[in-house]
């Protein structure tokens, strides 16, 4: 496949039947401390004994097994291959697969999805006592060992966080394979609301596979983000404090879903509290990394371990095992100590605005370029690659911008590889639907510029969004912006290109929107001199 542009779909699905030799309970009522009963499938070895749970809930519908069909009428979407039983719920551990290692696979619907009862609120608290009520169920039934682990993608990640912080007392393990867990930074980017991703998970997965028979459907969040554009009490409801997840951990991330799990994950296995917890990457289809023979060996190794007490687990295995992409599939294998690695070097190298170049030393005469902030090209800053380079983390811009005639501004940043020819690279994004992605991306609304000093460090600005500070209309003023984690590999003669515009850049997931952005007139940025404009890189240290 080229690394270039490509518009071709790439999906590659095949499915098995049930196996004859697994036992399957459909529906099965579980009643939860406030009465209310959930429904859950139940997939076990048939025979008589005692097994290990793996289990994951959804509001997507544990009986809709065949979901992944959908993305065939989007053109031009990657979802790689996928191999899975035909009773596989979306995002979910594959029955056939986990069964006949000698495990139960418990798959439940969240509370009024499905088949539950009650109301439904995805990512409520409620929905976390629920599950912590689910994991103790399956712990004493007669099928159980009384060892639980929880494993699932996205939704069926994101809502383990929240559980696993409860530690609920049989809970052994969880697999955490990309989930977000900061809400309001999911809503908001850097400030900015992102308005299409979550309207189209409310209408397309939520909505639709809402229990008529339940409870009232009200899709709350979306009516409060727009209502509270501060992080407020309200978005510190949702909160997780993951340091008190103490339960060994095999977390996932992925450098190909910036636009929706990257920054969490990472963010994530630093903060849980796990004294045993191990960090993978890739730069791929998210399912296809997630149901692939390699990505299924780590998991079994590691549940083999928690929840049988069998083999050794991932003791052999580095604390953080990382993918660092050349192109779109080609990639090196690296393992550090820590996350980020212990050995990146922070790297500054400043904008030369005359020039259009990206340079480590600081222009002594000071400059301005300007842009359109309605137009979807902005400034481009270029710096040729003269020795290898290695960029593993997140990185940072530091722009002094000023708005030509309003008090706010919109900014999107993006890095690109540029190959020795002047073209392109590409890179998986949006969890590897998107094959023609930058290398990494950050946003910001210049108001939202307050930083939390306690928390930032010199990669990582994290902003506090309390406040909205507004210019005045040619004030300039520094912003620091984040640049999500991303691991690439430049070569001599190679080009880093840093965009700045007013738009979201092109080419992106069209899952992805910001229709109000505040953008009007002229943006421009200020280099060189007394200011200290910047890119700042986590360089990799080269033996």
């Amino acid at each position: 496949m080229t690394n270039h542009l490509v518009t071709e779909q790439d999906i590659r699905i095949s499915y098995s039947p049930l196996r004859d030799d697994i036992v399957f309970e459909q529906g099965v009522r579980v009643k939860m401390r406030d009465g209310v009963h959930l429904s859950v499938n139940v997939f076990r070895p048939r025979g008589e004994g005692r097994f290990p749970v793996i289990m994951a809930v959804s509001p997507y519908g544990k009986d809709q097994f065949l979901q992944n069909e959908v993305f065939r009428q989007v053109p031009g979407v990657h979802l790689g291959q996928i191999s899975i039983s035909d009773h596989t719920a979306f995002e979910a551990p594959d029955p056939n697969y986990w069964v006949s290692l000698g495990y139960v696979v418990v798959q439940g619907d969240v509370r009024g999805q499905g088949q539950s009862e009650g109301d439904t609120g995805p990512f409520h608290l409620q929905d976390r006592l629920d599950y912590y009520d689910l994991i103790e169920w399956a712990a004493v039934q007669p099928w159980s060992s009384g060892r639980v682990g929880l494993n699932g993608v996205s939704y069926l990640c994101i809502s383990q966080w929240g559980v696993a912080a409860m530690q609920p007392p049989h809970l052994s393990a969880v697999v955490l394979w990309e989930g977000w867990n900061d809400f309001y930074r999911r809503f908001y980017k850097g400030g900015i609301p992102e308005t299409t991703f979550m309207w189209w998970l409310w209408d397309a997965w939520i909505k639709a596979n809402h229990n008529p028979a339940s409870g009232y459907i009200e899709p709350d969040y979306l009516v409060n983000a727009a209502a509270h554009p501060l992080l407020d009490e309200y978005w510190k409801s949702f909160e997780t404090n993951l340091a008190d997840i103490k339960a060994p951990a095999l977390v996932c991330a992925s450098f190909s879903d910036q636009g929706l799990h990257t920054r969490d994950t990472f963010e994530g296995f630093k903060k849980i509290g796990s004294s045993e917890k191990w960090l993978v990457n890739h730069r791929r289809p998210k399912w296809d990394a997630y149901y692939a023979p390699e990505g299924l060996e780590l998991q079994r190794r590691f549940l083999d371990y928690y929840l049988k007490g069998e083999g050794t687990g991932l003791a052999d295995l580095a604390p953080v095992t990382l993918e660092v992409n050349k192109t779109r599939t080609d990639f090196e294998v690296i393992t550090r100590k820590a996350w980020p690695p212990e050995d990146t070097v922070a790297t500054t190298l400043y904008l030369d605005l005359e020039a259009a170049e990206l340079v480590a030393e600081r222009p002594k005469a000071a400059a301005k370029r300007s842009y359109d902030s309605q137009a979807g090209v902005g400034l481009q800053l270029d710096y040729k690659i003269d020795k290898r380079l290695m960029i593993v983390g997140g990185a940072k811009v530091r722009l002094w911008v000023s708005p030509e005639a309003t008090d706010d501004l919109d900014l999107f940043v993006a890095l690109q590889k540029i190959d020795a020819d002047g073209d392109q690279v590409f890179f998986y994004g949006f969890g590897g639907t998107n094959p023609n992605d930058v290398v990494a991306r950050g946003w910001l609304r210049a108001s939202h510029r307050e930083l939390d000093q306690n928390a930032s460090t010199e990669l990582q600005p994290v902003h506090k969004h309390e406040r909205q500070l507004k210019l005045t209309p040619s004030e300039t003023v520094p912003v620091d912006i984040e640049i999500l984690p991303s691991g690439t590999i430049f070569e001599p003669g190679e080009t880093l290109r840093l965009i700045i515009q007013g738009r979201p850049i092109e080419p992106d997931a069209g899952l992805l929107g910001y229709r109000n952005l505040i953008n009007s007139g002229q943006h421009h940025v200020h280099g060189g001199g007394t200011f200290d404009s910047c890119l700042v890189l986590p360089v990799l240290k080269l033996s």
